[in-house]
C-alpha cells in the first residue's frame, strides 16, 4: 500500500471515530480579557463580552502603555443560528480617581462594539471598567444571575504602564 492511500486510510479511521463522539457545547469560562455570558451553563447560548488593546501580564493584570488613549470592548451574540440576528444592549462605564465617572453606550444586532477613551492617561493610572449587557432581544442580562460566571458584577481593572 502507497505511503499516500496508508494516510488516506488513517484519516478516514480518524474522521470515523470522531463522527461517533458526541461534540460538547463550546465553553469559555472568565479570563482577563474575556467575561462569559453563557445561559444557565458555559457554552449554553454563549454570549460574551471581550476587552481587546490591552496587554496581558502572567500574573493576568491588564496594561496600556501611557501613549494609549482608549480600549475597545465588544459584547457579542453567541454564534449560534439565528441568536447572531438578536438585538443586544451593552453599556460601559469608566472610573479613575480624581476623574468623573463616564459612560458609554451601544445597541446593535449580533454584537455592539465601544470604543472606550481612557481620560488623562498617565503612568500608574488604574481604570475600573464596569459593563453590562443584554442580550437575547432584552430576555438574557449579564451579569446576571442565568449566568453562572458572571452573577454579578465582574469589571475589567486597567493600569497604565
Amino acid at each position: 500500500m502507497s505511503r499516500s492511500l496508508r494516510l488516506l486510510a488513517i484519516a478516514g479511521l480518524l474522521a470515523s471515530a470522531f463522527a461517533v463522539v458526541p461534540s460538547a457545547p463550546a465553553s469559555a469560562a472568565n479570563s482577563p480579557t474575556f467575561r462569559d455570558c453563557s445561559l444557565f451553563a458555559e457554552g449554553v447560548d454563549p454570549d460574551f463580552v471581550q476587552i481587546s488593546g490591552v496587554s496581558v501580564s502572567p500574573q493576568g493584570t491588564l496594561t496600556v502603555a501611557a501613549s494609549q488613549n482608549s480600549v475597545q470592548l465588544v459584547a457579542s451574540e453567541s454564534s449560534d443560528p439565528g441568536d447572531q440576528s438578536q438585538h443586544l444592549t451593552f453599556s460601559v462605564t469608566v472610573t479613575s480617581a480624581k476623574l468623573p465617572a463616564t459612560t458609554f453606550s451601544g445597541a446593535g444586532t449580533g454584537r455592539v462594539l465601544l470604543d472606550v477613551p481612557l481620560a488623562r492617561s498617565g503612568m500608574g493610572r488604574t481604570y475600573t471598567i464596569d459593563w453590562a449587557a443584554v442580550f437575547d432581544n432584552g430576555q438574557h442580562p449579564c451579569p446576571g444571575s442565568d449566568t453562572p460566571d458572571n452573577p454579578g458584577p465582574n469589571p475589567f481593572v486597567v493600569t497604565v504602564g
